[in-house]
């Protein structure tokens, strides 16, 4: 069951819908994370919980590569400046606004209303998960000089591309406030390297893991540096808190290492394992329905969380093993009703989602 009846790629579509899960449980563990005392079992658990969603951002990066610069895809400079530009730039203002506009109506219930600028700014940069879709924009500019990389590239010349990126991006970084070793970061910084910045990397690894397979010896050392970064994730996040004294977010970045080892060896896992045999027909149909209703999905879902934070559910009201899971899967479902309720107008289908 490599695909749908619709000739859906049926492991890209489970790992869109639980990638889409996964930075769901992210935000809500969110709501408390940082306000928590980091000594306590609860922030423990939310800092496990969340070391293992960090893959969501990287492996929706990497769906999207996978598909815009395969070369057998129909992608041109007219498909991406007359479709694929203009439908997130509509969605990123139309939310954008909603939530400009929701904000200033809880700034002023508050007692802070926001001034003419403010609202402005709020709305040019857009709330907290709207980044994404700018960072996407982005992606898509550079998406034909990518192409034609990868149509003459070779496998190796891909894999020298992806080696360079770990190290100067992604590697490289973490050296910049440690004593004795700002050096590194200062040489690399003189090498100007800027192409190589960015969520780039991420889309290019989409393709390769798609496009080559790999031997089983490899494909285990891939998984076994996925848990290493998990591991990385969850024990450097505590150990720099501690130090901190207050919660540290920096293993947490999309950008690192640790990160980036455990998207890839959640994306190869998808594709060698991940076929629908398990869940079924109905299984995979549902999981298709969530991933081509993910990007509405992601739009709207900040709003239910925050909704439900403000009728008392976050992700420690109660225990939060099963305060996460229940407040993730209620944002989840109220985000899809309203997505699905969206998509009987046909302008805001084709526009806002």
């Amino acid at each position: 069951m490599n695909q749908t009846k619709q000739g859906r790629l049926v492991y890209a579509d489970l790992l869109r819908a639980a990638a889409l899960a996964a930075v769901i449980a992210l935000h809500v563990c969110g709501n408390n994370w940082q306000g928590l005392e980091v000594r306590t079992a609860d922030w423990q658990i939310l800092n496990v919980i969340d070391s293992l969603t960090r893959w969501c951002v990287p492996a929706f990066v990497m769906l999207s590569g996978m598909f815009f610069l395969d070369p057998d895809k129909p992608v041109t400079y007219r498909s991406i400046f007359k479709k694929s530009l203009p439908r997130l730039a509509s969605a990123f203002f139309f939310w954008s606004f909603l939530y400009a506009l929701f904000t200033a109506l809880l700034n002023w219930r508050g007692g802070t209303p926001d001034d003419t600028w403010q609202f402005f700014l709020n709305f040019i940069y857009g709330h907290y998960h709207l980044w994404f879709v700018y960072m996407m924009m982005g992606l898509y500019l550079i998406t034909p000089v990518l192409r034609k990389f990868i149509a003459g590239a070779t496998r190796r010349d891909i894999e020298y591309l992806l080696l360079i990126y770990f190290v100067f991006t992604l590697i490289v970084p973490l050296f910049g406030n440690a004593p004795r070793l700002q050096v590194i970061s200062g040489v690399v910084h003189r090498l100007d390297l800027k192409l190589l910045g960015g969520y780039m990397g991420y889309f290019v690894a989409g393709y390769y893991l798609k496009a080559f397979d790999f031997q089983a010896k490899t494909k285990k050392i891939i998984y076994a540096l996925g848990g290493f970064g998990l591991a990385v994730t969850i024990g450097m996040t505590w150990v720099d808190s501690l130090a901190w004294d207050a919660p540290n977010e920096k293993w947490y970045l999309y950008l690192t290492p640790n990160v980036a080892l455990m998207a890839f060896a959640v994306f190869l896992f998808f594709k060698d394992h991940c076929h629908g045999q398990r869940i079924g027909p109905k299984g995979v149909a549902l999981c298709s329905r969530a991933a081509q209703r993910s990007f509405g999905v992601y739009l709207i879902h900040a709003f239910f969380n925050n909704r439900l934070v403000s009728l008392g559910l976050n992700a420690v009201t109660f225990n939060p093993l099963l305060s996460v899971p229940l407040a993730t899967a209620l944002v989840f479902a109220a985000s899809y009703a309203a997505v699905w309720l969206i998509e009987k107008i046909p302008f805001l289908r084709k526009y806002v989602l």
